[in-house]
Formats: structure tokens, sequence, C-alpha cells
């Protein structure tokens, strides 16, 4: 057979976004205390910005569910930058790496799609994958994980196990919680001994690596609130950007002037000018998003998260006709300041589940699953099933595998495990 080689033109059109609109995605994603060091940094070097910080004042508490992840500078990324700068990457695989990195929320998990990021930023997602890839293999081991399951696929990787047998290995945890030696053995081709072992594996794993222990000699960053809540007369609420809580950026305008008059440094004066821009369509977006809020949460402003609404991240993007991935970069990291105390973002978004009285929120079943195992009998856990009957009683139309997934999100153990943990309590 001949082959004929020939050369083909072929035109392909793709989305790539403007130096001016990455930076401007780059902006909102930043929670507060990134984005004063972010701005520091960017005065230091820029001689046409000045930087007024404001006057240091305490922190509040900060409130929410323990799912929600708290409105903290991640300390790991700084680190992960090291780890691919010291490896061997191909220089465009590099920098994809750290763009990676960024994206990032406080818990190690890479909660954007990718092929959402190569749609924004005009990549391949091939690539895209090569450098999460490289991401992957840094410390802590899970890193960069897109589900639970990866993550700690990714652990048991790490600890010598190929691919294939670590998945294995996490479809049979329901064998492993119930201590089934002779089922798992013959499942992944273990004798008991080995069955045990690899049940000891799996008992070093986190679903959260990025979270270290804590270091009480580390004194932790203040939190910093994006958003205020405001009470007005007669009960009205309304919702402003906590601008006292960080630094302003401007021009200097004497150094314009010099550059208008010398023709100095253009490129650093362009620069400090899309950087006020972006500055300027974060706080807007953030606006917009807190007057959303004021009227569609009015109930948790008074109520807490007993009167809490369903409401996505869906419908917020649909409101304010932006991109879904836009909004998920406005509400990561960012908190807001609700009579001095601070709550994630995160925490006024959830799906709804049906009751007798119509739909309720899924974050209100979830603190409702809490306070039924806190006052659950001693040594006697209720089951996921048992669980999802009381719930059923109080009118919430729930399924068992459903309260399985909201009790593991609330990082609550299992059935099993709680027993264990009663019986060591006892002994002690």
């Amino acid at each position: 057979m001949a082959l004929n080689p020939r050369l083909e033109l072929r035109q392909q059109q793709r989305l790539a976004l403007t130096p001016d609109v990455r930076l401007r995605l780059n902006m909102l994603r930043m929670g507060p205390g990134e984005l004063a060091d972010e701005l520091a940094r960017e005065a230091a070097r820029n001689p046409f910005l000045l930087l007024d910080r404001p006057a240091s004042r305490p922190s509040a508490p900060f409130e929410g569910l323990d799912i929600d992840a708290q409105a903290r500078s991640a300390p790991f990324q700084e680190d992960l930058r090291l780890q691919i700068e010291r490896m061997d990457l191909p220089r465009g695989i590099a920098a994809l790496a750290l763009f990676l990195i960024a994206e990032l929320g406080p818990d190690g998990f890479l909660d954007t799609d990718l092929e959402v990021l190569a749609d924004e930023q005009g990549i391949d997602t091939e690539r895209l994958e090569q450098a999460l890839a490289a991401l992957h293999r840094c410390d802590p081991p899970g890193i960069g994980a897109r589900t639970v399951t990866e993550c700690l696929s990714l652990q048991l990787v790490d600890k010598g196990l190929g691919r294939d047998e670590a998945a294995a290995t996490l479809r049979l945890l329901p064998l492993f919680a119930r201590r089934d030696w002779a089922r798992i053995g013959r499942e992944l081709g273990l004798d008991p001994a080995g069955a045990e072992a690899r049940a000891a594996l799996l008992k070093g794993l986190t679903p959260r690596p990025a979270l270290p222990a804590a270091e009480p000699e580390v004194e932790a960053a203040p939190l910093l609130p994006d958003l205020r809540l405001v009470r007005g007369d007669g009960g009205s609420l309304s919702i402003e950007p906590a601008d006292t809580s960080r630094p302003r950026l401007r021009l200097d305008a004497a150094m314009v002037h010099k550059a208008a008059s010398e023709g100095f440094a253009p490129e650093l004066l362009v620069r400090a000018r899309a950087l006020l821009a972006a500055l300027e369509q974060r706080g807007h977006t953030l606006a917009r998003i807190g007057d959303w809020l004021a009227d569609h949460q009015a109930g948790f402003f008074q109520q807490g998260i007993a009167g809490l609404l369903p409401a996505t991240r869906q419908d917020l993007a649909g409101a304010l006709g932006l991109h879904p991935s836009t909004v998920g970069r406005a509400l990561a990291g960012k908190a807001i300041d609700i009579d001095g105390r601070l709550w994630p973002l995160g925490v006024l978004f959830s799906t709804g589940l049906p009751t007798t009285e119509g739909v309720v929120s899924s974050r209100v079943v979830q603190r409702r699953i809490a306070e039924l195992i806190a006052a659950e009998p001693h040594g006697r856990p209720l089951s996921d099933e048992s669980l999802a009957g009381l719930l059923r009683e109080q009118g919430v139309d729930i399924a068992r595998r459903t309260v399985a997934k909201y009790r593991q999100g609330l990082r609550i153990p299992g059935t099993a495990t709680r027993r264990r943990m009663a019986a060591a309590r006892h002994r002690d």
C-alpha cells in the first residue's frame, strides 16, 4: 500500500482570553488576604501605584458548617510551586502546573473542570492533563484531586499500589468496614494477612491532604470579609463591600504626569491601569452577588442555617448573566461579615430536598443529620438507613445513599467506626 503524504491547511476557531480578562479573573479568584499580598507586590514593583493600608483591627470569629472551606489563604501553595519548579518539566507544562496550583481550593482539591479551564484560557485539554499529572506527583499525596475517590487513590499509589489495584481496593471499602477479610482476599487476591495489611494502608489515608496538623505556635492569618451585612431601620437588609478591611490601590498622579511628559515606562502605566480596572470589576461583581443574596437569603440573615433557602451557583450565574466558573471564582475563599461573625459565601448555596411542606435546603438537612448523630444513644450509633427513616418521619423525602453522602461530607465516620470509637472511649 502506497502512502501519499500531503499538507492540509485547516482553520479552527478557539476562544482565547485577552491578558486583561485573565487578570480580572485572577483578581476575582483571590481571597482578601491573598489579594492584599498581591497588591503589595504590585505596588512595590510599579512606580505608578500607591498602596494605602487599612488600620489593623482584630479579625472576627469564623462561622459555618464543617463542609465549607474557611476563607483562609492556602499556605501549601508556595511549597507546591517550589516542587514544580524543581521538576524537569517542559517549560509550557510547568507554567500550566503553576496555573493549576492557583486554582486549588483551601483543602487542596481542584474544583474547576479541566475542559472549562481549557476553554477560558485557550489551552489544549491534553496539555492541562499533563500539568495535572505533574501536580499529582507532588507532596502531599492526593493534592490536586478532583474527587475524594481520586484523592484516596493517589495516596494509595504513593504507598506503592498500582492504579488499578488502588481503584479495586477503594471499591471494597464497605467490606473493609465490615472486616470481611475472606471476601477481600478473594476479590484482591490476598491472603488474610495481606488483606489486613491493605486495611492498615486505608487507615492512613485522609480526604483532605492539604490541611496539615494544627501548629499552635504559628499565628493564623487574620480573617477578612469581602462583604458586610447592614441591617437598616424597619428590618431592611443590604449587603455592602467591606472596603475598610483591605488595602486600597491608586495611581500616583505625580508619576503619571511625569510619564506623560517624559514618556517614562508606558508598559508599567498600562499594567497599573489594568490592575485598577480588574479591582473595580472584582468589587462590582461582589457587590452584585451581595445584592442578590440580600434578596434571596433574607431568611438566613434573620434565622441562620434554619432559614436558608435552596439556591445553587447556577441560579446565581443565570441571574447575573455570568459563566458558572466565574461565579465559582467569585465565591471561593470569600466571606461575609454578619453581625461581627464571618461566614463563607459558599454556606449560602445549596441544593433542595422535597418535604411535605415544600423544598428545604440540603444544608438544613445536613445540620439535622449532625444533630441526630450527636444525640444518638451511647454505643448504639444510628445507621444511614435509620437516619433516613427519622428524617422521613420529619417529612424529608431522602434516600439512604443521600444520607451517606451528606454524612461523609460532614466528615462523620460510618456506623461501625462510631461504634468502635464509643467502645474505645468506654474502655478508657
